[in-house]
């Protein structure tokens, strides 16, 4: 049976790690996750969603601190892993994602080498991508630049949100996962060369400034940002009675009846029926909202209990 030691630290990462647990032909002798940190209120120790998971299928966990710790690289060692498996961890060093005789293998949330680095998943909704998908490829010196192994595509839907979209690729890496481990270890699939000579847009970790829509022009721009920070981290406009304070926007429906447009959002209203962002010959739906200490609600729950009303540039001045 192949054996492999599961890198690993998110939700994301969670679910590869489910798959290759039941995945017959694999046997997870070791899980690394990152250490357990103290969360919340009351500052109690919380561990990660792969570090969890391990612990209730009774796989030996290792949470070192620091990679290159000696002790952990001969723990490491004695595993005697074919493979390794990296999914949503921090950058390895070589000396341990050189260490099993197959190499590392890792799981990216795009087409390679399209939207290296931290968000991609992100950025592409960002971009209005149509198409995106996962990545199987063999770790390297480079981030995100090591030799593929296998690709899947993915369709993106017009109103599909962060947290949709992560979840199907969430699932779709981890089948990429258990199958690239079988077919690399038992039938020499061999890893083929990134092609470079391909344009490709970087997809970097986000910033505060990534949520702020005001800054954006086409309206299309700005429902792929409300799409790509739904649920999290949220994209947000400045309030119309605060300038310094933001409020957030969830739910941006296109909907099918409006043509796609590259006109330039104009403008948001704010009225009995709900809230839409506007442009010359198209607008978009706003369903949720978030307003400065409130919770998340329907955008039909806040219209009912605000009496701001009105057409408002996306700076939050009024347009009377």
């Amino acid at each position: 049976m192949l054996r492999t030691v599961f890198f690993g630290t998110p939700d994301f990462a969670a679910t590869s790690l489910q798959a290759l647990i039941h995945a017959p032909e694999i046997n997870v002798v070791a899980v690394v996750s990152a250490p357990d940190r103290p969360s919340g209120r009351g500052q109690q120790l919380k561990s990660s969603p792969v570090a969890l998971l391990a612990r209730k299928h009774s796989i030996t966990l290792l949470q070192p601190e620091k990679l290159r710790d000696p002790e952990f690289l001969t723990e490491l060692a004695a595993f005697n892993a074919d493979i390794f498996t990296v999914v949503a961890f921090r950058m390895l060093p070589e000396v341990v994602w050189n260490m099993p005789p197959y190499g590392s293998l890792n799981i990216h949330g795009s087409l390679l080498p399209d939207l290296r680095g931290a968000a991609p998943i992100q950025w592409s909704l960002a971009y209005g991508d149509s198409e995106t998908g996962v990545t199987a490829f063999s770790l390297n010196h480079a981030i995100d630049e090591g030799p593929v192994l296998r690709q899947v595509r993915i369709s993106v839907g017009t109103n599909e949100t962060f947290g949709e979209l992560y979840a199907r690729m969430a699932s779709e890496g981890a089948q990429l996962a258990a199958h690239v481990l079988v077919q690399r270890v038992y039938h020499d699939l061999r890893p083929l060369p990134q092609e470079e000579g391909l344009a490709h847009r970087a997809a970097p970790k986000l910033t505060p400034e990534f949520t702020h829509l005001e800054h954006l022009v086409r309206l299309w721009d700005v429902h792929n940002r409300i799409k790509a920070c739904d649920p999290i981290p949220g994209a947000s406009l400045p309030t119309p009675e605060s300038p310094t304070e933001r409020w957030k926007l969830f739910g941006s429906e296109w909907p099918e009846s409006v043509a796609l447009s590259s006109s330039k959002a104009t403008h948001y209203i704010i009225d009995n029926q709900g809230i839409k962002i506007i442009s010359a010959d198209a607008h978009v739906i706003v369903h949720e909202v978030q307003w400065p200490g409130k919770r998340r609600m329907s955008a039909t729950d806040f219209v009912r209990g605000s009496r701001l009303r009105g057409r408002f540039t996306l700076s939050g001045q009024k347009n009377e």
